[in-house]
């Protein structure tokens, strides 16, 4: 998100503030049964 932001820098944010602006910006959304499979899909377990 940081490399790939170009205000970034213009703004100058700092990492904490640009963080917990991301994780605020998740905390409303809801996570539908597509995402949950696409979790499933994509992620790998490893047990031990």
């Amino acid at each position: 998100y940081l490399a790939w932001n170009p205000y970034i820098k213009e703004l100058k944010q700092t990492i904490k503030n640009t963080s917990s602006g991301l994780l605020e910006s998740f905390r409303g959304l809801t996570v539908t049964n597509e995402d949950v499979s696409y979790i499933f899909k994509y992620t790998t377990m490893y047990l031990e």
